[in-house]
């Protein structure tokens, strides 16, 4: 005998769906991030495109997301790993993406309860944003000043083919030359900058120099009637001996003959100049002595007696002093010449 029993019927609404989270034994490490977009709980962990763990915890602290990752404890993570929240899909849910770095094979390893740095993190671009740097290109971003742009060109090159071409031509002329002079300008750059390199290394002597300009010019102003005046006197010596030297050379040689005879005469007179000045210096103290008080005193003594007085009294005489006045007379005429010829004046 068959007996059916009505009542409340199981359907799929009132199944209980499995809790989502890692099976097995894991580890939980922290991350922070500037922004956790829109993170859900329990979003998935991945490494290479494989979950290998959920998020368990969000919190903020600072102004920063701190989250935790709950990892499978066979899954090794370096302490330089870097974590970042990615999107698979335009609308699909956000996840992290956990990374090793290629030197990261003698890194130790994160420990339960460690934190991978700020520095170590970073969000993906969101779909919102996405689109907005989309409607920003296109509605007055950078298609509106390509727009422009190319409108400006239009207005600047149209209707002149030909200017443009020649202006084509010319910067493709001095391109060419830029090129092939490419090692000269090398060298004037390098030169340049051992120049900067020197002035840097003597800013201290250079400092001082122009500390000191100041003053010079100032003593300059100063003096600069000074220095007119002796500029007058340079000039006027370098004409006097430009003059000097346009002398003929008969002139010149006429010239050293009298200083040559005058010389000689003075050569010739040595024996007999020198002991009249000792006698003159002699005879002195007595002329000295005779023309003090009221009276006059008077000795002398003969010593330059000569013999010819007495054999040829015709043609000698006395050594006197008119001897010496022909002698001054005859320097002074020499010197008179030469100074006539320093001077420019009559030759």
């Amino acid at each position: 005998m068959l007996t059916v029993a009505s009542g409340c019927g199981l359907t799929v609404d009132s199944l209980p769906l499995p809790k989502p989270g890692m099976q097995g034994d894991t580890f939980t490490v922290h991350a922070v991030f500037a922004n956790a977009l829109n993170l859900p709980d329990q979003a998935k962990v991945k490494i290479g495109g494989s979950d290998v763990g959920t998020v368990s915890h969000i919190t903020t602290k600072n102004f920063q997301a701190v989250v935790d990752l709950t990892v499978r404890k066979d899954i090794d993570l370096p302490v330089n790993a870097t974590a970042e929240l990615r999107q698979a899909t335009p609308l699909g849910d956000v996840f992290v993406a956990v990374s090793r770095p290629p030197n990261s094979s003698d890194q130790p390893l994160l420990k339960a309860g460690d934190t991978i740095g700020i520095d170590h993190t970073a969000a993906g671009a969101s779909v919102e944003e996405l689109l907005l740097s989309i409607s920003m290109l296109f509605n007055g971003g950078g298609v509106a000043a390509l727009t422009n742009l190319t409108s400006e060109l239009d207005s600047v090159v149209g209707g002149r083919p030909q200017q443009l071409a020649d202006l084509l031509k010319q910067m493709t002329s001095v391109t060419t030359t830029l090129h092939a002079d490419s090692a000269r300008i090398d060298n004037v750059l390098n030169g340049f900058d051992a120049m900067a390199n020197t002035l840097q290394s003597h800013r201290d002597e250079l400092g001082q120099v122009a500390n000191t300009l100041p003053s010079m010019i100032g003593t300059i102003a100063e003096n600069n009637q000074a220095l007119g005046d002796l500029l007058t006197k340079v000039s006027v010596t370098s004409s006097a001996l430009g003059d000097y030297a346009n002398s003929t050379s008969a002139q010149l040689s006429a010239l050293l003959d009298n200083v040559h005879k005058l010389m000689s005469a003075l050569s010739q007179s040595q024996q007999d100049f020198g002991p009249l000045l000792d006698a003159m210096h002699n005879i002195r103290p007595g002329v000295d002595a005779s023309f003090k008080g009221n009276t006059l005193a008077v000795g002398a003594t003969l010593t330059q007696l000569d013999v010819g007085l007495i054999t040829d009294p015709a043609h000698s005489k006395f050594f006197d002093l008119r001897d010496a006045q022909d002698f001054t007379g005859s320097l002074i005429q020499v010197l008179q010449v030469v100074q006539g010829r320093l001077l420019g004046g009559h030759r």
